[in-house]
């Protein structure tokens, strides 16, 4: 799951008289309250803690902008991703043009097998922050498993010309290009993404898979033996590529 981005906004009052300003601070202080501790318990991934205080920053102030882009990182983080969905796209209704909603409304799309939607909420946030660089990234996955293999290797080029020592987008762009056939290609890439982070172990793992279809079980049995160090989870993943890189992997 993609780590989505939390925004801080600071939202303008207009008040009537003095009363209706008093109360209305008043309020919005309490909203300001409830969001902050609630900010606190996203810190310590107690989202449903989380999501009650944002709700009740929102009963204060139905306007807070913050607060339902927040519960809606919340409930994403809780797999919760149409109830994330509504709360983006009460952010987005209430400020049009805020490139973060976008971003995580793309990615609460994308988790919930939205592709289509995701992409143009990746659109949106681009046209409203053109360097936004996790969302060239996660455009490109997007496109990559409805298959534009092209159109997802631009956005890695783009990714990784806003940043070129980030690993991620250099493993992304070697899976598009393993999907192309351009092996040679994708195992350049793999090797940038460990280069530039030595404890990528998808990207070791990657790799190996690449080694292996090639026959190299030697660098294959290598590099997975470098992605388990770091993430012996990965073994499962290893197992069904094959015995004979498996058994070359158990007497390294």
């Amino acid at each position: 799951m993609r780590k989505l981005i939390n925004t801080s906004l600071v939202l303008s009052l207009l008040f009537v008289s003095l009363a209706g300003s008093v109360r209305a601070q008043s309020r919005a202080a309490s909203a300001a309250s409830y969001r902050q501790r609630a900010d606190e318990w996203m810190a310590k991934k107690e989202f449903v803690r989380a999501i009650e205080d944002y709700s009740l920053a929102i009963a204060f102030d139905p306007n807070d902008v913050d607060a339902y882009n927040n519960r809606g990182i919340a409930r994403y983080s809780k797999g919760e991703f149409e109830s994330a969905i509504g709360d983006f796209s009460r952010a987005l209704a209430l400020k049009p043009q805020i490139a973060t909603a976008f971003y995580n409304r793309g990615l609460a799309r994308n988790a919930a097998g939205d592709l289509t939607g995701a992409i143009a909420d990746f659109d949106e946030a681009l046209k409203f922050n053109p360097e936004l660089l996790q969302a060239y990234n996660n455009r490109g996955n997007a496109r990559r498993h409805l298959g534009d293999l092209a159109g997802a290797i631009a956005d890695y080029d783009q990714a990784i010309r806003l940043n070129p020592r980030l690993a991620e987008p250099y493993n992304n762009r070697g899976n598009a290009r393993l999907a192309q056939g351009n092996t040679e290609a994708a195992i350049n890439d793999y090797s940038n993404a460990v280069r530039l982070n030595p404890n990528y172990a998808v990207a070791y793992l990657n790799r190996g898979f690449v080694k292996q279809r090639q026959g190299d079980q030697d660098g294959a049995a290598s590099d997975f033996e470098e992605a388990l160090k770091r993430n012996p989870g990965l073994q499962s993943l290893i197992e069904l590529r094959g015995e004979d890189t498996k058994t070359k992997l158990t007497n390294r």
